[in-house]
Formats: C-alpha cells, structure tokens, sequence
C-alpha cells in the first residue's frame, strides 16, 4: 500500500510527513485522517514542501487489521461461547465470558504492539520524494478530464 503526503518539517534526518493536508480536510471526510491530518515521521531526504510517497506491505495492512479487528472479536465470540458453556443459559455467564474474552485479546494486542512499534517490518519506509512541482504536474495530468 503505497500513500503521498507532503513533507511539513524536517530535523536532521527525519522528515515530517503529512497526509491528507489540513486544507482538504474538513470537506469529503474520504481520508482516514478525518478533519485532523496524520504525520508520520520517518528518516530520509527531501525538502519541506515536496511530496514523499510512503509505503507499507500489504500484508502488514492484513496483519494488522486482523490485529486490530478480527482478534478481539474472536475473542469475545469465544469468551461468550465458553461462558455458555459453563454457566448454561444464564446471560450473566455469557456476559462475563465474552468480557473476560475480549479483555483478554485486547490486552494481548496491547502488550504485542511494543514489540510491533519496533519492529522495521511493521514500520512505513519512505520509497521516494517528488518535488512539488513534479506532484503537482503529474496530479494535473492525472486529473485532467478528455471530452
């Protein structure tokens, strides 16, 4: 998966990335970024103003997402489904269950993610940077509509 986001600082070797610029926010809500822009910082070169084009494996996009999501749904299902099974129809059983399930997947995510905060193959890599006035020629080229 690859986004560009323009360079908004620099110091030293880290460039400040930032998506979905704050001008465009706030109208379509398209963006993951919502009316607040996410930054990224991340080593590399390029100049203020250009355009970086950053990249994450798409399989790190799916392990993450069924981090994020499927586990902790799998683990209220399962905690639910044990509760059932211990405590018969009662829904106080099943209640606790799922909580106990969901809480403990949702932990197991949380102690996980320092491991995966440091971890280069979950990290974005800068790919390249387009000055900005390559960008935007190429975004006129791209969005220039034939008759």
């Amino acid at each position: 998966m690859e986004k560009v986001g323009e360079i908004t600082g620099k110091q030293g070797e880290l460039l400040e990335v930032t998506f979905c610029r704050p001008q465009d926010c706030g109208h379509c809500h398209a963006c993951e970024g919502g009316a607040e822009p996410t930054v990224l910082r991340l080593r590399g070169e390029g100049q203020v103003g250009d355009y970086a084009v950053v990249s994450l494996p798409g399989s790190t996009v799916v392990k993450a997402s069924l981090l994020a999501y499927v586990l902790p749904i799998a683990g209220l299902l399962g905690g639910m489904a044990i509760g059932s099974a211990l405590g018969g129809e009662g829904g106080v059983w099943v209640a606790v269950g799922g909580a106990a399930g969901l809480g403990l997947t949702l932990g197991a995510v949380w102690l996980t993610e320092r491991f995966r905060s440091r971890s280069a193959r979950w990290q974005p890599t800068l790919t390249r940077v387009l000055p900005r006035s390559l960008y935007e020629k190429q975004e006129e080229e791209t969005n220039h509509v034939q008759p």
